[in-house]
């Protein structure tokens, strides 16, 4: 290299050396132009070919250890390097050139980095002085990190390793690594009294490593490791593929030296270095370590383990372990308040992501199936002819974590070597392209120059670099998205689809184009609900094109999770769910921002080793009044718009549709349509969408607070209002009747509301809005309460009776209903009703024993009270349920032969003429339940028969039992296609209730029924669906069972080890959440088949002898037939005979055909 001139590029005028490398030399230089100083830093032409030092050939190891990740790793960036030259008219261009061109794509993207501990870096360009490439970063004052941590604590110690994690955790996350981690490219400096660390020379090896001299994969030359012996991960040195764990590696071999003050590995080439990392143990080092203390030191053990599925996984995870496990650390940054809040904000900044796992699992799904398409080549055959939608919206307000979740998903394909390309459609840029530009500019970056894709679009790609505004340029955009897909399959992320109504005709387009040419792209688009895109969204979805989600709040499940993930197991987390819930509504943005408020006021804080939540503190008190004046202050920035909407959410108390609020409010459309967008921005109201409507409510407590203040003295005669303008209306509306009865309410003193109530009541239950009308009924009763006297007694128990007949399970608690019919018991013996007595006996027993798991014995000691007052008030009917669930209870506790007694009693009701086809159904079911569990399944069948045509006239809902019933008879029975009709129609029918929360256990059922068939295949559809659907609502043992059973299916269809994986963590997952025990029971079978299969045959034998006797005990009929037709399975395999087999005679399957007997959900 030349001398360097004393200025470059006109504007750096060079001061010093600073010291050279493999890479070239870096000096100190003054910007003249932005008045700064930066470290210049000069590449030598030659250095993407020779760079002394940095690298070596890759060494064949032993090992065959894959660092490939994720299931997107066949699109590995090193896998698909190609040339890269500038896309100017100049047809030979100097090296010079040729290096400035392929390494300026990579610098713009370094140069949009910006972290407190990575250096930034300026910019780039050729240097026209002499031959040579230059790029400027931030000039970091420091000593290097051996230096820095030379005798220091272990919370110094502490604090920079969580410094460096974070560095790394916000580059993975944007699908990029440092490949050059060591102690010479950290620095340490001083930055407001606190010790900074900063990573420096970030990209530049793997930039020079993607150089433009030859790069075939195939090219000898090109098999080069970049880095330093003793530091580069053992993946690296053998020239296997490479992601964020070889970081990992790096940074624990760094923090390693710079601790103990050696490398940990001493070697002078790769291949020595190598050597010496295979011979690692993690437990060394504790006892090479003691300066760090026993949490780092063995921490830094995991990272630096030579197989990288071993390592943690991430570098968030270390984040969040040194912040679980190093109470030092943190309160060491408890001292004072600025502290507190830099803690704060790396503490929320690192909250772990599950608090939208299951849709980001879903998002995964439909990448694998779009992406690789050979890896779901099963699935597809199994769905016949099912169109694959290949584009997914995601629609949802500022702050409910959209931004995150695309995040994530770009972290997750990225980690595993795949392509993601974004763009937003926020833009002030008139160009051809419009948010499509950078895409283009995106996937020419991917696919390099020698890609056809590249040579055959070169017009449209001049176009995107230069911002040109020619639309007939522009008319190829499609063809080029679509051929680019086909040399390489990505994902593409569109943000912001409501600030650009114009780029959703192409993003319409393209969507129509990936699904006619069945192209292996994943189109993922973002935007918050604007009335302008819906129509255009629901057009996509009608036309099967696209999915169409929408983000709900945070469940207070969710939170728990989020919660557990950073704070680990403590006592604090209940409570403080709890006032989250409270204070946020589950709102995202609101929820990070509280938590961190918490944090930064002392009112979380941690005490020792476990965290402490100080509720009842001066500070936590403050903290009420704190949020809900800066709720008030929000809405006052907002108008009086916001007010009058806020007030009326307030007085309405629950969620109401967007076009009732609407009418309600006096404001324009318009004027309304701004004032609802504004204050969801501002996470002030929660807009939750079911089919085609929104619905609306405050968003938090502090929300509620802040109206409460500001309208105290006039919330009664604003009630009073606005039942009269509900009146003024004149719409028939449930929602309307419910809402004008409960302001009269809230406003009455005495009994002037009582009409209205029962009036509403009654009209709700008619409709079929039976949680209303419990809630108006419960309203209603407990006005008769405390003002109506003994006059009121009869009223109050007709009210209790149309509780009980109409709202059954509607209330939201359980036991709050249960203590409205032992009120009833006893206002019913006051008027000697026997009926009414029988009725709400009745109702204790089913109400208690589902909701509050009580025992056989109370349940049909209930049920004989029923029984006693049926008899009195001379009811055949009533007598002939109350034997029927009788019969249920029985049937629960395995005593088959008394349940077929109380069943066949129940018979009876066929006889009678009163009797309603809901409660025939009902009886049918459980009837089919008894016969099919005492093998006398000829009856069964001709019962079935006969339940046909009754169950058909019964709506879906009301029709479990019998579905039930009918599956038991299917599996016992050995005939699945019996019941498989019935199941896939009712299916069909919850969905076209627009029920999905029910559609888990007919989805159970049905896999059920497809595995008892041998159809494993579809099987594993119904229980991945039924995965999916129970993890949107929250139904952990649903998730757990179905997990289960996918395993044993997997199994099944050869995937032993995978399939015990999954079936082994649903039954951990269920041990440790203390889960119902018949499902557990059901794992547990499952699992010691699933041993049997893996060549563990003498402890599935164990077990299953085990269960078999612990079932005999129990007298659980159906989990006895299922253990001893395993066990007989066992041993036909190996040879002996001297189990006992199942005892139902009907039952007859070829061994190589038959499957578990399972038991159906009922």
């Amino acid at each position: 290299m030349t001398d360097i001139p004393k200025k470059i590029a006109g504007r750096y005028h060079i001061k010093e050396l600073l010291g050279k490398g493999g890479f070239g030399a870096v000096y100190r230089a003054e910007d003249e132009l932005e008045d700064r100083e930066v470290a210049l830093k000069v590449i030598r032409t030659d250095a993407s070919t020779d760079p002394r030092g940095t690298r070596s050939r890759s060494l064949e190891g032993s090992s065959s250890h894959s660092s490939s990740r994720s299931r997107f790793g066949r699109y590995s960036r090193a896998g698909s390097r190609t040339n890269r030259k500038n896309f100017t008219s100049n047809p030979s261009p100097a090296p010079t050139d040729d290096v400035t061109e392929a390494f300026k794509d990579e610098f713009l993207l370094l140069t949009r980095l910006h972290h407190p501990n990575l250096a930034t870096v300026y910019e780039f360009g050729r240097c026209d002085e002499f031959d040579g490439v230059y790029f400027t970063q931030e000039l970091v004052e420091g000593v290097y990190l051996s230096e820095f941590l030379e005798a220091k604590s272990r919370e110094l110690i502490v604090d920079v390793f969580v410094q460096l994690a974070r560095a790394l955790d916000y580059i993975h996350a944007l699908g990029m690594v440092h490949e050059d981690i060591k102690p010479t490219n950290v620095l340490v400096t001083n930055h407001s009294g606190q010790a900074q660390a900063k990573l420096i020379d970030f990209g530049l090896a793997r930039v020079l490593r993607n150089g433009p001299e030859g790069e075939t994969g195939e090219d000898e030359d090109n098999d080069i490791v970049h880095g330093t012996p003793g530091f580069s991960a053992p993946e690296k040195i053998r020239g296997e593929k490479t992601d964020s764990r070889s970081d990992i590696y790096s940074l624990a071999a760094t923090m390693y030296a710079a601790i103990r003050g050696s490398k940990p590995f001493p070697s002078r080439d790769f291949e020595e270095a190598l050597r010496a990392q295979k011979d690692w143990r993690p437990e060394l080092a504790g006892a090479l370590l003691k300066q760090a203390g026993p949490v780092v030191a063995e921490l830094i053990g995991r990272m630096l383990n030579p197989d990288p599925e071993r390592r943690p996984q991430s570098a968030r995870s270390i984040v969040l372990e040194l912040l679980r496990r190093e109470p030092s650390h943190i309160r060491d940054r408890q001292d004072n308040q600025e502290d507190r809040a830099e803690f704060a904000r790396v503490f929320v900044e690192h909250l772990p992501f599950a608090d939208r796992q299951s849709y980001l699992d879903l998002l995964l799904t439909r990448a694998t199936d779009v992406l690789l398409p050979e890896l779901s080549a099963e699935s597809s055959r199994s769905h016949g002819n099912n169109r694959l939608i290949r584009a997914v919206i995601i629609e949802a307000p500022e702050g409910m974590g959209k931004s995150r979740l695309l995040g994530e998903l770009r972290r997750e394909i990225q980690i595993g070597g795949g392509l993601f390309v974004e763009s937003s459609c926020w833009t002030t840029e008139r160009t051809a392209l419009g948010a499509f530009g950078p895409v283009v500019l995106q996937l020419a970056t991917a696919l390099g120059e020698r890609s056809k894709v590249i040579a055959d679009y070169a017009e449209l790609l001049q176009l995107a670099r230069d911002r040109g505004t020619d639309e007939s340029a522009a008319g190829r955009l499609m063809e080029f998205l679509i051929a680019a897909c086909r040399e390489r399959p990505y994902c593409l992320h569109l943000s912001e689809l409501s600030k650009g109504l114009s780029e959703f005709v192409r993003f319409e387009q393209l969507a129509r184009a990936i699904d006619h040419n069945a192209a292996p792209l994943l189109l993922c688009g973002s935007s918050i609900p604007h009335t302008k895109l819906g129509p255009l969204l629901a057009t996509l979805a009608r036309d099967q094109l696209a999915e169409n989600w929408s983000l709900r709040p945070f469940t207070r499940r969710e939170m728990h999770f989020v919660l557990q993930g950073v704070l680990g197991e403590t006592p604090a987390i209940r409570e403080l769910v709890k006032a989250l819930d409270n204070l946020t509504g589950g709102h995202p943005l609101s929820f990070r921002e509280t938590l961190r408020v918490l944090i930064e006021e002392g009112i979380l804080a941690r005490d020792a080793d476990d965290w402490v939540f100080r509720s009842n503190s001066p500070a936590a008190q403050n903290l009420h009044q704190t949020l809900a004046q800066r709720s008030e202050a929000r809405l006052d920035s907002q108008g009086v718009s916001a007010w009058e909407i806020a007030s009326i959410l307030y007085l309405i108390e629950a969620p109401i549709e967007e076009t009732q609020l609407a009418q309600l409010s006096d404001l324009r459309k318009s004027r309304f349509r701004r004032a609802i967008d504004r204050l969801e921005g501002e996470g002030l109201i929660v807009r939750s969408t079911t089919s085609a409507t929104s619905h609306i409510t405050l968003a938090h407590e502090s929300v509620r607070e802040a109206v409460r203040r500001r309208y105290a003295d006039s919330l009664d005669e604003t009630r009073l209002d606005l039942a009269t303008r509900i009146d003024d209306l004149e719409v028939i509306d449930s929602n309307f009747v419910f809402l004008k009865v409960r302001l009269l309410d809230d406003a009455a003193e005495g009994l002037e509301a009582v009409d209205a109530l029962e009036e509403a009541a009654a009209g709700l239950f008619a409709v079929g809005q039976a949680q209303l009308g419990a809630n108006v009924l419960e309203r209603l009763i407990r006005r008769l309460r405390m003002h109506g006297g003994t006059a009121a007694i009869p009223r109050l128990l007709e009210a209790k009776l149309l509780l009980l007949n109409q709202g059954s399970g509607a209330l939201d608690d359980p036991r709050r209903e249960i203590a409205h019919y032992e009120a009833g018991i006893l206002l019913a013996e006051l008027m000697r009703d026997f009926r009414a007595q029988s009725l709400f006996w009745l109702g204790l027993a089913d109400r208690a024993t589902a909701e509050v798991d009580d025992d056989m014995e109370l349940t049909l000691f209930r049920l004989s009270r029923a029984a006693a007052a049926a008899q009195r008030a001379r009811d055949r009917v009533l007598e002939l349920r109350i034997s029927n669930r009788r019969a249920e209870v029985l049937l629960s506790a395995g005593e088959i032969e008394q349940a077929g007694s109380y069943s066949r009693k129940a018979m009876e009701i066929l006889d009678l003429d009163d009797a309603n086809d809901v409660d025939v159904c009902h009886i049918i079911g459980v009837r089919l339940r008894c016969l099919s569990l005492s093998g006398q399944l000829g009856e069964a069948r001709r019962l079935h028969e006969m339940g046909k045509p009754i169950a058909a006239r019964v709506p879906v809902v009301q029709r479990q039992s019998y579905l039930s019933g009918i599956a038991f008879l299917a599996v016992l029975g050995g005939d699945p296609d019996r019941a498989i009709p019935e199941t896939l129609q009712a299916i069909d029918q919850v969905r076209a209730a627009r029920v999905p929360r029910l559609l888990h256990t007919p989805l159970h059922n049905l896999g059920d029924l497809y595995l008892r068939a041998g159809q494993l295949e579809p099987a594993a559809l119904a229980f991945n669906e039924a995965i999916d659907i129970a993890a949107l609502f929250g139904l952990d043992q649903a998730v757990h069972l179905n997990r289960g059973f996918l395993g044993y299916t997997l199994a099944r269809l050869g995937k032993v080890e995978e399939g015990a994986v999954k079936l082994t963590a649903a039954r951990r997952s269920m041990q440790q959440g203390s889960g119902d025990q018949v499902t557990l029971q059901q794992l547990r079978l499952l699992d010691a088949e699933v041993a049997h299969m893996m060549g563990q045959t003498p402890r599935a034998r164990r077990e299953l002898e085990e269960m078999l006797a612990d079932f005999h005990s129990t007298n659980e009929i159906s989990f006895v037939h299922w253990a001893q037709d395993a066990l007989a399975r066992i041993e036909r395999d190996i040879g002996t005979n001297f189990i006992e087999s199942a005892s139902i005679p009907e039952v007859a399957s070829a061994p190589d055909e038959d499957t578990v007997r399972t038991r159906p959900i009922g």
